[in-house]
């Protein structure tokens, strides 16, 4: 049998595994939320609950089994021996006989008005839960400014002590001065009536129950039948795991009917792949598909382990506009033929102290985030018309060249940040000298700006408009450069220079203007992502990010010899979608792993390998 036909009978075995997972979770989905999904949740609830109850009742019945069992024994005569024997035998056997917990023997009980109670004191608990959360939240809402006041205060007054601000500190509302509403107290008394009625049904079960048990038993029981956020899918695992019942097989269909749905339209990907892979290996490359199959695949585990998909691609959404101007950045190198910019870490030092200038001069707002860029930029463009006449001194050793240059100017900075000349206390540390590692940015600044202009939320995805426009304006911005005379001649260089020299082209002035323009792409983009990240990182923080953004728009499909504008975009997507849900489905594999760290070093330098390989080592003078 040949590969070919090998193949195609795997794709055949995929696509009937596909429609059978299809059809049975079609079935099955709308079941859950249905009749037969709560009547399943309602009998797993009651066994929950009455193996709660009687697991803490056992010992009552050991004890009154001992208590009797040494009365029997005092009066048939017997001696100490006798009653210890009897007394050990009788806890023997009660324990045998309640071993799966006391509600073993309860199987058979009617349990039709436990359950009618069960139902009206969840709804009860459910009520009082939802009032309860409305309260906090009003109450958060009503003290949110004062609280941020207070931690601004709380990290000026670090930065006088010479303490480092957290970079995960959040605005905090204290609630020890919320109270409970009336409509709490309402709902309150009114689930503990209702619960009432449930501690009666339970004692017709368990005589031996007491009142006293009961009480201590009430948030166990309301955390069996009510925790914010259920789903089918939470209660009924919770219930399993608790009830100890077996799963039936229309149980474990109706349970996982969701995931036969996405295993399904795994299995179609998986054909697909298998088809059209010779297709999209030719026009996509080997890297961005198995980049794009492993981000497909990480969606797909996403959902399989009930993660939030939605706030997943939200974050991912986020990231890729902070960081798609550095990728951007790559763009005029690669066109104008010093291929990927590694020394991109000159434009991100001239935008930071873009940004420095900013907080010292205190600019808030707008006006300080636009200073920032312009100052930025202006000081790239001085810093990479330099670096752009060494490197028209070294052609044909631009990317030895552009790292050593982007590791050095780094190391230099660290002993520069020690000595320029800032005053402000939120860049300095106050004993000593020296700018602070990171420069947390505030609502004084622009903090954000971007990420919180125009955004709106559908659902859980959050839309950062501010930042996907400012995003889109630089693509446009590059877009329409190249598509000028000035990118027109660069792109010609970048191709073919001799062929670009001979038709009267000044080849080492267009390699200038790539070079200037992307060191200026990466001073704006270390602006954008410092203001959606929070805070300006000084010091070894830039060294890494030439070799992020170049292995980013490499997955896009770009080369070390041509580039477009999608290729920023897909490969930002790409790069930034793996890192975002990788890290969460990492930790639900092994919990407490760095695998997704690994996985981000294993992508980065290896895409950038792949396309040196692929490059040929040609020089390009």
């Amino acid at each position: 049998m040949t590969k070919q036909k090998i193949q195609k009978m795997i794709v055949v075995l995929c696509i009937a595994a596909a429609a059978v997972c299809l059809v049975l979770g079609l079935i099955n989905v709308p079941k859950q939320n249905g009749a037969a999904g709560q009547e399943i949740l309602q009998k797993l609830r009651i066994q929950t609950l009455l193996n709660a109850t009687g697991d803490s009742v056992v010992e009552s019945y050991v004890t009154i089994a001992k208590q009797e069992a040494q009365k029997q024994a005092k009066e048939a005569g017997g001696g100490m021996a006798a009653i210890r024997e009897a007394v050990e035998k009788a806890e023997a056997e009660t324990r045998a006989k309640y071993e799966g917990g006391a509600a073993a023997d309860t199987l058979s009980v009617d349990t039709a008005d436990l359950s009618a109670a069960v139902a009206v004191y969840t709804d009860a608990v459910k009520a009082y839960a939802e009032a309860g959360a409305a309260a906090r939240s009003a109450y958060e809402e009503a003290h949110y400014a004062e609280a941020e006041a207070a931690l601004e205060q709380k990290h000026e007054e670090m930065l006088a002590a010479g303490e480092e601000v957290p970079e995960d500190d959040e605005v905090v509302v204290d609630m020890s001065g919320f109270e409970p509403t009336e409509e709490m107290l309402a709902k309150q008394e009114e689930a503990k009536a209702t619960y009432a009625k449930v501690g009666a049904e339970l004692k017709k079960i368990y005589p031996v129950l007491t009142d006293e048990a009961l009480e201590t038993l009430e948030e166990t029981v309301e955390g069996i039948l009510y925790q914010s956020g259920d789903s089918f899918s939470t209660q009924y695992d919770r219930y399993m795991e608790q009830s100890r019942a077996k799963e039936s097989t229309a149980q474990r269909l109706i349970r996982h009917a969701d995931d036969l749905i996405y295993l399904a339209c795994a299995l179609v990907v998986v054909a697909l792949l298998l088809l059209f892979h010779q297709v999209l290996v030719a026009k996509l490359g080997i890297p961005r598909v198995i980049i794009g199959v492993f981000f497909i695949l990480l969606c797909f585990m996403t959902l399989w382990y009930d993660l939030s998909l939605s706030t997943l691609l939200s974050n991912t959404v986020v990231r890729m506009g902070m960081n798609a101007i550095m990728v951007l950045a790559m763009v005029p190198g690669i066109q104008c033929g010093i291929s990927l910019n590694l020394g991109l870490p000159i434009g991100l030092v001239a935008g930071l102290i873009g940004g420095l200038l900013t907080i010292e001069l205190g600019i808030p707002g707008w006006g300080g985030f636009l200073f920032a860029i312009v100052a930025g930029s202006v000081l790239a463009a001085v810093c990479g018309y330099l670096y752009a006449l060494m490197l028209n001194r070294l052609k044909g050793s631009e990317m030895s060249v552009t790292t050593y240059v982007g590791f050095s100017i780094v190391s230099l900075m660290c002993i520069a940040w020690l000595v320029l000349p800032f005053h402000s206390l939120k860049l300095r540390w106050p004993l000593g000298t020296g700018l602070r590692n990171t420069i947390g940015l505030d609502s004084t600044n622009f903090r954000h700006i971007l990420n919180d202009f125009l955004a709106f939320q559908i659902g859980e995805f959050t839309i950062p408009t501010g930042l996907l426009l400012f995003m889109g304006l630089c693509c446009v911005l590059v877009w329409l450069f190249s598509r000028s005379k000035t990118g027109q001649a660069m792109q010609a260089v970048g191709n073919n220079p001799r062929f670009a020299e001979s038709v009267g082209i000044n080849v080492d002035r267009m390699r200038i203007v790539g070079t200037v323009l992307s060191t200026v792409l990466g001073a704006v983009g270390i602006l954008v992502y410092s203001q959606s990240y929070g805070f300006m990182q000084l010091y070894t923080a830039p060294r890494q990010m030439g070799f992020i953004a170049a292995s980013a728009i490499l997955i896009g499909g770009a080369s070390t010899t041509r580039c477009k504008i999608s290729h920023v975009l897909i490969g930002t997507f790409l790069f930034q979608g793996v890192l975002t849900l990788g890290m969460p489905v990492a930790n639900v594999l092994v919990p407490g792993s760095t695998i997704s760290e690994t996985l981000r070093i294993l992508i980065s330098n290896g895409i950038i390998l792949y396309a040196l390989t692929k490059s040929g080592g040609e020089s390009r003078a």
